[in-house]
């Protein structure tokens, strides 16, 4: 499009390793032609990449979404079945786990601690039909994996997790969050990770666990896994026997809920270190209305910090001592706290970005920096509901136009139809009046 691509410092997109790969990636193909360029993680898919992580962290984990998975495709493969399933859950139905939101996946979570009855009345059928008996075995052992109070515990757990991983992604996608907020946002997310991940967060959890299994009348206890212990060859004479926990319940806190904590926030550490880093970086052009209360010295070091980042070879789009100076000029003039892209409008309103082109240019590369890119692929989740298979025939225009006034639904909606189907009716008449 003709866009000079020394001038384009922000970069957002999602994780994939063909976009942000360092050796081959997009991020390597822009830092090759503008090395000052600065890539920042889409926070919402690195958020829906630390459920990933955690939902495949072990066993029991993976085994509980393919069970819920299963409950689903089980009710939606016959009508019958889903007519079952609403009697008994009228306000709530089960909903196909997704591939690419995972934090979409606490509505798939809501009813599975209400759908045993309707599994039970579909197995307890007083006339089955030859043909329907192994569907019948299959809502029975589906019952039967519902029933376990080890199940009831993971669907708390999980959640909980997916709960406020979800609120967080919500907040993220809002497009006034800037990089400040989204770390904030982040810390309070890892800090509820962290606090969950202690044996009185375990006890709470068994607590709400125990409320679901006595209205499913599930004894609250976990139940014992028979299995032969598998014995391992020592090296050494001297080497410890590695025995496992033997109890149920400090084997599933073991291997289950300190498993997928740990991984999460791992995760959370791992995935937004750029994130912390350009916050770091750029943090102190947030606040620059209480820059004169901090210490000169301090605020000098952050100015350098930032020139560094700004800087490659002999080229550099700032001056640390000048951009010192004129914040503190510009705090002096600002008649309240204001966010970066206030304090901008208020240099350009006051038509001073020349006697302070280094804030200027400051604010400019800080407001480009995205956080998230998750509310510009929304348009492509538009055009996939509007272009299935039975429309396969749509040509480019009109696919183009129902794109458009699905995406822009709040300013379609204040249109008047009767208004547009005249206008239309009269360019499109066939009729020619004499």
């Amino acid at each position: 499009m003709g866009l000079p691509l020394e001038n384009l410092r922000g970069q957002g997109y999602d994780n994939g390793s063909n976009m942000r790969g360092k050796e081959h990636g997009v991020q390597k193909r822009v830092l090759d032609i503008n090395p000052r360029a600065f890539f920042v993680p889409c926070s919402a898919h690195s958020l829906n990449s630390v459920v990933n992580d955690a939902a495949k962290s072990c066993r029991e984990a993976t085994g509980f979404f393919m069970l819920a998975q299963q409950i689903y495709n089980y009710f939606s493969a016959s009508t019958q079945h889903w007519q079952i399933l609403t009697s008994h859950v009228p306000t709530i139905t089960v909903k196909p786990l997704s591939q690419t939101r995972w934090e979409s996946r606490i509505d798939a979570l809501k009813p599975l601690s209400s759908i045993y009855d309707a599994l039970m009345e579909i197995y307890n059928e007083p006339h089955p039909h030859k043909t329907r008996s192994e569907s019948l075995v299959v809502a029975k052992g589906l019952a039967e994996g519902i029933s376990k109070f080890k199940f009831v515990v993971s669907l708390v757990v999980w959640y909980n997790m997916l709960f406020e991983i979800n609120l967080t992604s919500k907040l993220l996608q809002n497009k006034e969050t800037d990089l400040s907020s989204a770390t904030s946002q982040l810390q309070v997310t890892k800090n509820y990770l962290v606090g969950c991940r202690c044996d009185d967060g375990f006890e709470q959890v068994l607590i709400d666990a125990s409320v679901i299994a006595k209205e499913l009348e599930i004894l609250p206890n976990f139940e014992t896994e028979h299995f032969r212990q598998r014995r391992k060859k020592k090296q050494f004479g001297y080497e410890a026997p590695d025995e496992a926990p033997q109890d149920p319940k400090q084997k599933f806190k073991v291997d289950f809920y300190y498993a997928i904590l740990d991984m999460a926030i791992q995760s959370v550490e791992k995935r937004f270190q750029q994130l912390q880093h350009y916050n770091s970086v750029f943090g102190f052009l947030y606040d620059i209305y209480s820059i004169n209360k901090k210490c000169t010295e301090d605020v000098r070091k952050a100015c350098k910090t930032l020139e560094q980042s700004l800087t490659h070879n002999e080229n550099k789009d700032i001056d640390a001592e000048d951009l010192c100076c004129e914040l503190q000029a510009v705090a002096r003039r600002l008649p309240e706290s204001m966010p970066p892209q206030k304090v901008l409008l208020f240099i350009l309103q006051h038509k001073i970005q020349n006697s302070v082109p280094n804030v200027f240019v400051s604010l400019r590369i800080l407001l480009t920096l995205p956080v998230s890119v998750a509310s510009g692929e929304c348009s492509f989740s538009k055009l996939k509901l509007i272009k299935t298979h039975i429309r396969s025939t749509m040509l480019q225009k009109r696919l183009v136009g129902l794109a458009t006034i699905s995406i822009e639904h709040a300013e379609t909606s204040a249109l008047d139809l009767k208004e547009l189907l005249t206008k239309f009716a009269k360019e499109k008449a066939h009729k020619i009046r004499f």
